[in-house]
């Protein structure tokens, strides 16, 4: 999705999570925003990104009534595993095909890790992660929306337990109802027309989450200077190649700035960043 103006559009992001907010690990929240029309059934035709993802998972697999999700690929658990017909080949075919599949769709990622450590030791009165990742994510989101002049946005994220779920959505609001320093609600606040939680098999919204799951744990683990995936059964490099395939479709609102600072962010920030190297730790 190019960066430049447009006029009178619809977006949707679709959010994803790795890690946990509890504890001390690092905790990555990511959005990948598309157009509206481009990610969502119409009456009766699938949309441009369920031909394009259904056209993959037969490529890899043999079949498309078979849900994406990064994790059980990655330890060729069921059902991806051998007892359930897929092969090694077919796991080798998946990782090399997976980088060129994910650049060739249209998508803007926003992607925010949270440090816990940095955040407990740096602060007497730390916020809660999620309000951290949803203070960036939003920032960043309505930075996109308002460069495309868009006319409507939504938010949608896969439905965990009613705890969590409630978690979420209570720092989601903190954020959208008051802003932040950086963020004032008053200039897009008025374009969210939703804010969802979807089971990850609802048949609206499926497609758009099982993007985000495939790209969020590579994007934090990249981020934090880490391999972006081990898979089992397979021989993987250091090269990261789906970073390097999606890393054109990371949000950075202003193209003279690093764009650690926008789409890419790891917080809280507590020293100089070095210039970026796909293959460094930063």
């Amino acid at each position: 999705m190019s960066q430049s103006r447009r006029d009178d559009k619809k977006f949707i992001m679709f959010i994803d999570e790795t890690g946990k907010p509890s504890g001390n690990s690092p905790f990555t929240v990511t959005g990948v925003v598309m157009e509206y029309k481009y990610s969502i059934d119409g009456q009766g035709n699938n949309s441009a990104l369920k031909r394009k993802l259904n056209a993959f998972k037969n490529d890899c697999f043999g079949k498309t009534d078979i849900h994406l999700h990064l994790k059980q690929i990655l330890t060729a658990e069921s059902p991806f595993s051998r007892e359930d017909g897929v092969s090694v080949r077919q796991l080798r075919n998946f990782w090399s095909k997976l980088p060129n599949f994910l650049s060739s769709l249209e998508f803007t990622i926003i992607s925010v890790t949270v440090d816990k450590d940095k955040l407990n030791q740096y602060y007497l009165t730390p916020k809660d992660p999620y309000e951290v990742a949803f203070a960036h994510i939003l920032e960043a989101f309505y930075s996109l929306i308002s460069l495309h002049n868009a006319t409507s946005a939504r938010i949608v994220l896969e439905s965990r337990d009613d705890y969590q779920n409630l978690l979420v959505q209570k720092a989601f609001f903190d954020i959208f109802n008051s802003g932040t320093v950086h963020l004032n609600v008053m200039d897009n606040s008025d374009k969210i027309k939703g804010f969802v939680f979807a089971d990850k098999k609802d048949p609206k919204y499926q497609t758009g989450l099982e993007i985000a799951d495939l790209v969020c744990n590579p994007l934090s683990r990249v981020r934090r200077g880490l391999k972006e995936v081990s898979p089992r059964h397979v021989e993987y490099g250091d090269d990261n190649p789906i970073f390097v395939a999606i890393k054109e479709k990371i949000f950075n609102g202003n193209p003279s700035h690093d764009f650690r600072n926008w789409g890419f962010k790891k917080v809280p920030i507590v020293k100089k960043v070095r210039p970026w190297q796909d293959n460094l730790a930063n």
